[in-house]
């Protein structure tokens, strides 16, 4: 009898466990302040917050954290992380990952240069392809700039491992241009306290950036659900604006 109970609490606690593990998601992102930044051991920020609001609705706990963005993308396309944001769609991305349709954020990207620069922006190529332009490994800045790329229209790149590191290669001459997220670059400008030093050009694009799961698990189901709240939630902050 005695056998018979401790078999029947083996396969509770393992039931348990196999529910646990299936209501907690391991979600990697990258440090993007004042969006997502590492603080007291956690990390933090309106988008952080935000995603974990929608999974708690869900009824799912989620484990995020911070990696280099080239290391994060590598773990949820191999199925070490089960999804990652925020991640701008590109063609290559959605042949690896399962995006979400709801965007999480909205930003406009900009082109950052020094005031001595004299660099204009007037939205035509020819004004800034001969220039040297710092981007961030692994990062697309939105279908307009990556087309310039992909179609060797701009060649001058040179790129860096974190958003800090393109600013300070510009403050350093060693660049004549960063494209960035307005809102990352002025926290940027504003930590390394050189505003006084950059000038921001008119906007390239307004991009949205959006959640995206591995396609190494099923998580279409998820997605849906993810989706169908995301956008009420967005159809009710619309209704609460315009009142």
């Amino acid at each position: 009898m005695i056998k018979k109970n401790c078999i029947v609490l083996v396969v509770l606690i393992f039931v348990q466990l196999l529910f646990s593990e299936q209501q907690t998601i391991h979600i990697a992102t990258l440090e993007y302040p004042p969006f997502i930044y590492f603080e007291n051991d956690q990390v933090k920020g309106p988008i952080s917050e935000k995603v974990r609001d929608l999974f708690q609705e869900l009824g799912i706990n989620v484990i995020i954290k911070i990696y280099p963005i080239a290391r994060g993308l590598f773990m949820v396309t191999k199925g070490d992380a089960d999804a990652y944001f925020s991640l701008k769609k590109t063609p290559e991305r959605e042949k690896q990952l399962l995006f979400t349709n709801e965007p999480l954020i909205q930003q406009p990207f900009v082109f950052f240069t020094t005031k001595e620069s004299g660099i204009v922006w007037t939205g035509s190529i020819e004004d800034i392809k001969k220039y040297t332009i710092g981007v961030v490994s692994k990062t697309s800045y939105g279908a307009v700039f990556d087309n310039y790329v992909r179609n060797g229209i701009i060649t001058n790149l040179d790129e860096a491992q974190t958003f800090e590191q393109n600013i300070r290669k510009l403050i350093a001459g060693r660049v004549d241009l960063v494209i960035n997220s307005y809102d990352v670059g002025l926290t940027l400008l504003d930590k390394l306290q050189v505003e006084n030093l950059i000038a921001l050009l008119p906007p390239v694009e307004v991009v949205y950036s959006y959640l995206a799961f591995t396609k190494a698990k099923d998580y279409s189901e998820l997605v849906e659900k993810y989706d169908i709240l995301l956008k009420q939630k967005n159809k009710l902050k619309k209704q609460i604006l315009s009142n």
